[in-house]
């Protein structure tokens, strides 16, 4: 059941999942040109409350704590899916609360935390102080009393995460998947490790998946995902582009860019060049770029090919 709520003045979507999942809808950080809803998933265990990423802020966090007042005498469990700064700031509107989140997002949020409020603080919601997890778990954590795993799971980032509520067979799985392809943040080693976490995510018998922006899916977009990650930096795939559209080939071009700036570091001159190119030649077909940011990209292919001789 899927309910629009606004507690507190703050709007937000509230749809029921399985036996006992709470997600929570945000619009914050959509735009008329993106749609970008942002879940925050939480499970009502028998003990234990479990709220997945903390979204904006103390101020996205106080119609998910209203909603829970009613469930008082449960202790509350923070889980940070990874350290991007639209999952975590509204940690600081739990003081009293359990942390939970991979060694590396409690780093990578310690180092640069406050460099992304700085530089995203217009979408700061409330009064914030980063606050790191302040406990953390290598491969994977169980809850075996309340059915909820959470697991290392590279893809998006270095450091993602996933719980499972095994009780009504849902899967959060943070940015790992998206709709309708993936954002890549790393070199195509780091690629080849997203596909084997998808493949992980298969072999689990899940009947919901929950992204931590988009709508609530299941396998069919996780396969999506799968089929883009296995053919990239190559085009699409089996994936049918007409049904996409221009939000596709958005993506697809920012994570050529990612590509091409990643072997650019290794001084792999010549795949950087390819793969700027590519992301001009598509930008151009589709129309998707502004002729000053081809111009940028050229001038970047020039110093490249320079430093290459």
């Amino acid at each position: 059941m899927s309910r629009m709520h606004s507690l507190l003045g703050l709007v937000m979507k509230i749809t029921e999942v399985g036996k006992r999942g709470v997600v929570f809808t945000f619009d914050d950080l959509s735009t008329e040109e993106y749609d970008s809803p942002t879940n925050v998933y939480v499970i009502i265990g028998e003990k234990h409350v479990f709220i997945c990423d903390t979204f904006l802020g103390p101020g996205s966090m106080k119609g998910v704590k209203v909603y829970l007042k009613k469930y008082s005498d449960k202790t509350i469990v923070i889980f940070n899916s990874h350290y991007d700064w639209d999952h975590h700031w509204g940690n600081c509107a739990f003081p009293n609360a359990r942390i939970y989140a991979h060694h590396l997002t409690r780093d990578k949020i310690i180092d640069e935390g406050e460099k992304g409020l700085e530089e995203y603080k217009k979408f700061q919601r409330g009064e914030i102080t980063i606050t790191p997890p302040n406990t953390v778990f290598y491969n994977a954590l169980s809850f075996i009393d309340e059915k909820v795993d959470i697991f290392h799971s590279p893809g998006h980032t270095e450091d993602s995460s996933s719980c499972f509520d095994l009780e009504s067979n849902i899967l959060f799985v943070g940015d790992n998947v998206e709709d309708p392809i993936p954002y890549i943040r790393s070199d195509l080693d780091g690629v080849t490790e997203y596909v084997e976490t998808l493949e992980l995510y298969n072999m689990l018998e899940f009947e919901k998946l929950i992204p931590g922006h988009g709508p609530i899916a299941d396998k069919k977009l996780l396969q999506q995902n799968l089929e883009y990650l296995k053919h990239f930096p190559e085009l699409a795939g089996p994936i049918d582009l007409k049904k996409f559209g221009k939000p596709y080939y958005h993506i697809h071009l920012h994570n050529l860019s990612t590509l091409a700036g990643e072997r650019l570091k290794k001084e792999e001159y010549e795949d950087s060049i390819k793969y700027y190119q590519q992301v001009i030649d598509l930008g151009k077909k589709y129309e998707l770029i502004k002729p000053e940011s081809i111009k940028r990209i050229k001038e970047k292919i020039k110093e490249i090919k320079k430093e290459k001789s």
